[in-house]
Protein backbone atom coordinates (compact mmCIF):
# COMPACT_ATOMS: atom_id res chain seq x y z
CA UNK A 1 0.00 0.00 0.00
CA UNK A 2 1.41 3.43 -0.93
CA UNK A 3 2.11 6.13 1.59
CA UNK A 4 -0.52 8.33 -0.10
CA UNK A 5 -3.15 5.63 0.33
CA UNK A 6 -2.27 5.36 4.02
CA UNK A 7 -2.34 9.11 4.66
CA UNK A 8 -5.49 10.38 6.42
CA UNK A 9 -8.00 12.55 4.59
CA UNK A 10 -8.81 15.94 6.08
CA UNK A 11 -11.21 18.78 5.34
CA UNK A 12 -10.04 22.38 5.39
CA UNK A 13 -12.81 24.89 6.02
CA UNK A 14 -12.44 28.63 6.33
CA UNK A 15 -12.68 32.09 4.83
CA UNK A 16 -10.35 34.87 3.78
CA UNK A 17 -10.02 38.55 4.59
CA UNK A 18 -7.88 41.48 3.51
CA UNK A 19 -5.12 41.93 6.09
CA UNK A 20 -4.93 45.70 5.66
CA UNK A 21 -8.44 46.70 4.66
CA UNK A 22 -11.51 45.70 6.63
CA UNK A 23 -13.70 47.15 3.84
CA UNK A 24 -12.50 44.65 1.22
CA UNK A 25 -14.15 41.27 0.71
CA UNK A 26 -11.90 39.08 -1.48
CA UNK A 27 -13.36 36.25 -3.54
CA UNK A 28 -11.08 33.36 -2.58
CA UNK A 29 -9.41 30.81 -4.84
CA UNK A 30 -8.35 27.59 -3.09
CA UNK A 31 -6.15 24.96 -4.77
CA UNK A 32 -4.79 21.58 -3.71
CA UNK A 33 -1.23 21.60 -5.08
CA UNK A 34 -0.93 17.79 -5.26
CA UNK A 35 -4.19 17.07 -7.07
CA UNK A 36 -4.39 20.31 -9.10
CA UNK A 37 -8.03 20.68 -8.07
CA UNK A 38 -9.73 23.49 -6.27
CA UNK A 39 -12.59 25.93 -6.08
CA UNK A 40 -13.60 29.55 -5.70
CA UNK A 41 -15.72 31.10 -2.99
CA UNK A 42 -17.89 34.19 -3.02
CA UNK A 43 -16.87 37.20 -0.90
CA UNK A 44 -17.67 36.69 2.77
CA UNK A 45 -18.54 32.99 2.38
CA UNK A 46 -16.75 29.90 3.64
CA UNK A 47 -14.82 27.47 1.47
CA UNK A 48 -14.37 23.75 2.12
CA UNK A 49 -11.77 21.55 0.42
CA UNK A 50 -10.56 18.02 1.14
CA UNK A 51 -7.16 16.42 0.76
CA UNK A 52 -4.44 14.53 2.55
CA UNK A 53 -2.93 15.81 5.77
CA UNK A 54 0.38 16.15 3.94
CA UNK A 55 -1.09 18.20 1.08
CA UNK A 56 -0.23 21.83 0.50
CA UNK A 57 -3.18 24.15 -0.12
CA UNK A 58 -2.71 27.38 -2.06
CA UNK A 59 -5.06 30.23 -1.17
CA UNK A 60 -5.28 33.51 -3.04
CA UNK A 61 -7.67 36.00 -4.66
CA UNK A 62 -7.52 38.28 -7.66
CA UNK A 63 -4.78 40.87 -7.07
CA UNK A 64 -3.56 39.19 -3.87
CA UNK A 65 -0.43 37.24 -2.97
CA UNK A 66 -0.58 33.45 -2.54
CA UNK A 67 -0.69 31.85 0.92
CA UNK A 68 0.51 28.25 1.33
CA UNK A 69 -1.02 26.12 4.09
CA UNK A 70 0.03 22.60 5.14
CA UNK A 71 -1.10 20.58 8.17
CA UNK A 72 1.59 17.88 8.02
CA UNK A 73 3.02 18.90 11.41
CA UNK A 74 -0.34 19.63 13.06
CA UNK A 75 -2.32 17.42 15.40
CA UNK A 76 -4.60 15.21 13.32
CA UNK A 77 -8.18 16.46 12.99
CA UNK A 78 -10.95 15.59 10.61
CA UNK A 79 -11.71 19.26 10.00
CA UNK A 80 -9.34 22.23 10.23
CA UNK A 81 -11.06 25.59 10.58
CA UNK A 82 -8.91 28.49 9.41
CA UNK A 83 -9.17 32.20 8.70
CA UNK A 84 -6.62 33.46 6.20
CA UNK A 85 -5.47 37.05 5.86
CA UNK A 86 -4.43 37.97 2.32
CA UNK A 87 -2.11 40.78 1.26
CA UNK A 88 -2.61 42.75 -1.95
CA UNK A 89 0.34 42.37 -4.30
CA UNK A 90 2.49 45.46 -4.39
CA UNK A 91 2.61 46.58 -8.02
CA UNK A 92 5.63 48.72 -8.67
CA UNK A 93 4.56 51.23 -11.31
CA UNK A 94 7.22 53.10 -13.25
CA UNK A 95 6.90 56.89 -12.82
CA UNK A 96 6.39 57.25 -16.59
CA UNK A 97 3.94 54.35 -16.99
CA UNK A 98 1.13 55.36 -19.35
CA UNK A 99 -2.01 53.28 -19.83
CA UNK A 100 -4.13 53.70 -22.95
CA UNK A 101 -7.60 54.92 -22.15
CA UNK A 102 -10.13 52.89 -24.13
CA UNK A 103 -13.41 54.32 -25.31
CA UNK A 104 -16.67 53.01 -23.86
CA UNK A 105 -17.67 51.26 -27.08
CA UNK A 106 -14.52 49.14 -27.02
CA UNK A 107 -14.93 48.34 -23.33
CA UNK A 108 -18.59 47.45 -23.87
CA UNK A 109 -17.58 44.83 -26.45
CA UNK A 110 -15.10 43.34 -23.95
CA UNK A 111 -17.76 43.33 -21.23
CA UNK A 112 -20.21 41.49 -23.47
CA UNK A 113 -17.57 38.85 -24.25
CA UNK A 114 -16.89 37.95 -20.61
CA UNK A 115 -17.07 34.16 -20.09
CA UNK A 116 -17.28 33.54 -23.85
CA UNK A 117 -13.64 33.46 -24.97
CA UNK A 118 -11.45 30.36 -24.82
CA UNK A 119 -8.81 30.39 -22.12
CA UNK A 120 -5.22 30.85 -23.21
CA UNK A 121 -2.25 29.10 -21.66
CA UNK A 122 -0.04 31.28 -19.51
CA UNK A 123 3.58 30.28 -19.99
CA UNK A 124 6.82 31.28 -18.30
CA UNK A 125 7.62 34.58 -16.67
CA UNK A 126 5.57 36.63 -19.14
CA UNK A 127 2.49 34.56 -18.38
CA UNK A 128 3.07 34.82 -14.65
CA UNK A 129 3.24 38.61 -14.89
CA UNK A 130 0.27 39.14 -17.21
CA UNK A 131 -2.09 36.56 -15.69
CA UNK A 132 -0.82 35.42 -12.27
CA UNK A 133 -3.94 33.47 -11.31
CA UNK A 134 -3.98 31.48 -14.54
CA UNK A 135 -0.24 30.90 -14.36
CA UNK A 136 -0.55 29.65 -10.78
CA UNK A 137 -3.26 27.14 -11.70
CA UNK A 138 -1.58 25.86 -14.86
CA UNK A 139 1.82 25.69 -13.17
CA UNK A 140 0.44 23.17 -10.70
CA UNK A 141 -1.93 21.48 -13.13
CA UNK A 142 -0.49 18.31 -14.61
CA UNK A 143 -0.32 18.60 -18.40
CA UNK A 144 -2.79 21.47 -18.40
CA UNK A 145 -5.75 19.54 -17.02
CA UNK A 146 -8.66 21.21 -15.20
CA UNK A 147 -9.20 23.45 -18.24
CA UNK A 148 -12.64 24.56 -17.06
CA UNK A 149 -11.17 25.75 -13.78
CA UNK A 150 -8.40 27.57 -15.65
CA UNK A 151 -11.03 29.33 -17.76
CA UNK A 152 -12.92 30.41 -14.64
CA UNK A 153 -9.81 31.85 -13.04
CA UNK A 154 -8.65 33.58 -16.19
CA UNK A 155 -12.11 35.10 -16.52
CA UNK A 156 -11.53 36.72 -13.13
CA UNK A 157 -8.33 38.25 -14.51
CA UNK A 158 -10.18 39.60 -17.54
CA UNK A 159 -12.94 41.10 -15.38
CA UNK A 160 -10.33 42.97 -13.33
CA UNK A 161 -8.66 44.37 -16.44
CA UNK A 162 -12.00 45.49 -17.88
CA UNK A 163 -12.86 47.25 -14.62
CA UNK A 164 -9.47 48.98 -14.59
CA UNK A 165 -10.05 50.19 -18.15
CA UNK A 166 -13.43 51.56 -17.02
CA UNK A 167 -11.86 53.30 -14.02
CA UNK A 168 -9.27 55.00 -16.26
CA UNK A 169 -12.08 56.23 -18.50
CA UNK A 170 -14.13 57.44 -15.52
CA UNK A 171 -11.12 59.20 -13.96
CA UNK A 172 -10.50 61.06 -17.22
CA UNK A 173 -14.20 62.05 -17.35
CA UNK A 174 -14.30 63.07 -13.68
CA UNK A 175 -16.83 60.40 -12.67
CA UNK A 176 -14.46 59.17 -9.97
CA UNK A 177 -11.24 60.57 -8.51
CA UNK A 178 -8.79 57.75 -7.85
CA UNK A 179 -5.12 56.91 -8.32
CA UNK A 180 -4.08 53.82 -10.27
CA UNK A 181 -2.62 52.23 -7.12
CA UNK A 182 -6.10 52.23 -5.53
CA UNK A 183 -7.81 50.25 -8.29
CA UNK A 184 -7.28 46.77 -6.81
CA UNK A 185 -8.61 47.79 -3.39
CA UNK A 186 -11.68 49.41 -4.96
CA UNK A 187 -12.36 46.32 -7.09
CA UNK A 188 -12.30 44.19 -3.94
CA UNK A 189 -14.79 46.58 -2.31
CA UNK A 190 -16.95 46.90 -5.42
CA UNK A 191 -17.68 43.16 -5.78
CA UNK A 192 -19.66 43.80 -8.96
CA UNK A 193 -21.86 40.89 -10.18
CA UNK A 194 -20.52 39.39 -13.40
CA UNK A 195 -23.94 39.41 -15.09
CA UNK A 196 -24.33 43.12 -14.38
CA UNK A 197 -20.84 43.87 -15.70
CA UNK A 198 -21.62 41.93 -18.85
CA UNK A 199 -25.11 43.26 -19.63
CA UNK A 200 -25.53 46.70 -18.03
CA UNK A 201 -25.69 49.79 -20.22
CA UNK A 202 -22.82 52.29 -20.07
CA UNK A 203 -25.06 54.66 -18.11
CA UNK A 204 -26.21 52.02 -15.60
CA UNK A 205 -22.63 50.92 -15.03
CA UNK A 206 -21.34 54.46 -14.55
CA UNK A 207 -24.12 55.30 -12.08
CA UNK A 208 -23.53 52.11 -10.09
CA UNK A 209 -19.74 52.56 -9.93
CA UNK A 210 -20.07 56.26 -9.06
CA UNK A 211 -22.48 55.37 -6.22
CA UNK A 212 -20.15 52.66 -4.91
CA UNK A 213 -17.18 55.02 -5.22
CA UNK A 214 -18.84 57.59 -2.97
CA UNK A 215 -19.67 54.86 -0.43
CA UNK A 216 -16.09 53.61 -0.64
CA UNK A 217 -14.61 57.06 -0.07
CA UNK A 218 -16.92 57.68 2.92
CA UNK A 219 -16.15 54.28 4.44
CA UNK A 220 -12.43 54.83 3.84
CA UNK A 221 -12.47 58.14 5.67
CA UNK A 222 -14.26 56.58 8.65
CA UNK A 223 -11.84 53.65 8.61
CA UNK A 224 -8.80 55.96 8.56
CA UNK A 225 -10.16 58.09 11.43
CA UNK A 226 -10.70 54.98 13.55
CA UNK A 227 -7.09 53.89 12.94
CA UNK A 228 -5.67 57.08 14.42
Amino acid sequence: MSLIAQAPLITVRGNVFDRNDSLAAPSAIILNKRTSTGQTSSPGTFFSITGLKTDTFLITAGGYEVRRICFADSILKEVYNIRIGLQLKMNALAPVAIYPVKDLAQIQKERAAIEKEQTRQALGIVGAASSPITYLWEHYSREGKSREAVAILENEDRKREILKDLFRTYVRAGVIVMEEVEFDAFIAYLNIPEEFLRSASDYELAVMIRHKFLQYRSAREIHNRNQR
